[in-house]
């Protein structure tokens, strides 16, 4: 009987012991290797998330980049297709005149007349002189030529002198900027001859004497007459068609029939 009851004892002390030694495999051995794989596991997987949303944000950023590329250069190319149609918008009005088109590249902030650089230079057949316009009207005469590049002088310098004629009574002037009018934009037209009067809003464009400019260019309209202070003769301010301050594309006439 006693040994029964011993034997019954000694059993589940065993089981006792097996019981605590499973507990301590899985509580402090177990149990934190599981943890550390799942933990391993998760930050692999986080890691290689992360991997994949940098690739694909820096894929997208450069295809935005190359979509923005396009985009730029479509505007480019409308806004030089819209120029080149005026350009030939000015060749059909005038078919006497041979023209280069260009882009205003630089301006000269000391410069209080809207003076510029264009690209096209002597390689491209212009020449000190050469009328510069746009499809408003004249906007002025290069002054200064390199290979590919020259300097234009506009109609609001005091530098400049164009024939000029008045539309509506065929009295002629002078083209010729200057003073604190030029800052508002405005050049003058001086040396009217006396036998037409001009009005205001009368229509100013180019006579065509003296072999520099074609004739009939449009120049502007009279904004306010006066009188030359020099040669007490009438004068006008003239208000430009061309904006020459703003001006991105000009054509530069290198040749002109006037007959």
């Amino acid at each position: 009987m006693l040994a029964v009851v011993s034997f019954f004892l000694l059993v589940a002390l065993i089981s006792s012991l097996n019981s605590g030694i499973n507990n301590f495999f899985t509580s402090f051995i177990l149990t934190p290797v599981q943890r550390l794989v799942s933990q391993g596991v998760y930050s692999i997987s986080a890691e290689k998330d992360t991997e994949t949303l940098v690739g694909e944000v820096s894929r997208l950023t450069e295809e935005n980049r190359r979509l923005n590329e396009m985009l730029t250069d479509y505007y480019d190319m409308k806004r030089q297709n819209e120029e080149l149609s005026r350009y030939f918008g000015i060749k059909k009005a005038d078919k006497s005149l041979t023209l280069v088109t260009a882009v205003v590249i630089g301006r000269d902030a000391a410069e209080n007349f809207g003076g510029f650089t264009a690209d096209k230079g002597s390689a491209d057949g212009i020449s000190v002189n050469s009328p510069v316009i746009t499809e408003d009207g004249l906007v002025g005469q290069v002054c200064e030529v390199a290979p590919y590049s020259c300097k234009v002088r506009t109609i609001l310098s005091p530098d400049i002198s164009v024939g000029a004629e008045i539309k509506r009574t065929g009295g002629t002037g002078v083209i010729s900027g200057g003073g604190d009018i030029s800052g508002h934009g405005y050049t003058r037209l001086i040396n009217i001859s006396s036998q037409n009067k001009p009005v205001s809003d009368d229509i100013v464009v180019t006579a065509g004497y003296g072999g520099i400019f074609p004739k009939n260019i449009r120049i502007g309209k009279i904004k306010e007459l006066l009188s030359d202070g020099f040669t007490g003769m009438p004068a006008a301010v003239i208000e430009p068609f061309a904006d020459v301050k703003t001006v991105r594309y000009v054509a530069i006439v290198t040749g002109y029939d006037n007959s």
